[in-house]
């Protein structure tokens, strides 16, 4: 089925969401770190993962190291150099790369990671906060340093989901307010944090979010670039007029009560999570 109005939504909500965050945040450590061999998911490419779930790709954060390759040993070896062992693709929201073939040396590179990770699911909430176990991604990096498997969940973590929909009449001609209304489940290693991306994202009421269409979705099936153009989400953004914009009509962000987060906390101890409520709108001819 090919992508509709709600699906382009929630595309753009995610990339203006990760894109906030880094910008306004400063949601992001530039670091070092080697690649490890983990399950293959692909026949016939190898897999290497990070540490890390997810490494910034939006060259519009200023300061922020995209890789475009990775280093074999001593040797740099570019996205789609090296040979029948060379680097196929980054997998940027995933943290992992694709190699034609195995490689006896380490595998290494200097890449951005961001502070929280950012999906998209259509997971409960009870999934997400009762019934899923998370690992603390330093614990992952400096106390047992290893590369992750692909069911691994690592939090700082923000979930992204539709909660909803409805067009309400606004004028005549068939035209509709659509409305749309989105939850982040965030999931944080500090109050502070908490409160942080509570406070960036509150702050975000009346305004403007970029409708990104397919063609504009920066990454391939392996989760590199697009035809090999690097992504940058203000460049796309800049692009698109009124008609191509959503609007942010209110922002809520609320807390468990104590009883909801200590339990939470039974599963996971360490972690301490908000939810932040978006009504989005367009005016629209859905009929049209």
């Amino acid at each position: 089925m090919k992508p509709q109005y709600d699906n382009k939504v929630m595309s753009s909500l995610l990339l203006w969401f990760d894109h906030t965050l880094l910008d306004k945040g400063e949601a992001y450590q530039n670091t070092t770190g080697r690649f490890y061999s983990v399950s293959d998911e692909y026949a016939g490419y190898k897999t290497y993962a990070s540490s890390y779930s997810q490494i910034v790709a939006d060259s519009s954060i200023a300061g922020a190291t995209i890789p475009t390759g990775l280093y074999v040993g001593n040797n740099l070896a570019n996205v789609g150099e090296g040979g029948n062992t060379g680097l196929y693709a980054i997998d940027y929201n995933n943290g992992r790369s694709y190699w034609s073939g195995d490689n006896s040396a380490d595998i290494t590179g200097s890449f951005a990671i961001k502070d929280f990770n950012v999906f998209l699911t259509s997971s409960t909430e009870d999934e997400i906060l009762f019934q899923t176990q998370y690992t603390n991604r330093n614990e992952i990096s400096t106390v047992v340093p290893t590369g992750l498997e692909r069911d691994t969940k690592t939090y700082p973590v923000v979930y992204l989901k539709a909660n909803g929909s409805l067009n309400e009449p606004i004028a005549f001609g068939g035209m509709d307010n659509t409305i749309i209304r989105a939850r982040a489940i965030v999931v944080a290693d500090s109050q502070f944090d908490v409160d942080a991306i509570g406070a960036i994202f509150r702050d975000q009421k009346e305004t403007n979010i970029a409708l990104f269409e397919e063609s504009d979705m920066p990454f391939n099936s392996f989760g590199y670039f697009r035809n090999d153009n690097e992504y940058n989400y203000t460049g796309v953004a800049a692009t698109k007029g009124y008609s191509n914009q959503i609007f942010i009509e209110d922002v809520v962000v609320s807390r468990f009560d104590r009883v909801l987060e200590n339990e939470v906390r039974k599963f996971n101890p360490n972690v301490y999570s908000t939810l932040i409520d978006f009504e989005i709108s367009n005016f629209r001819f859905p009929r049209q």
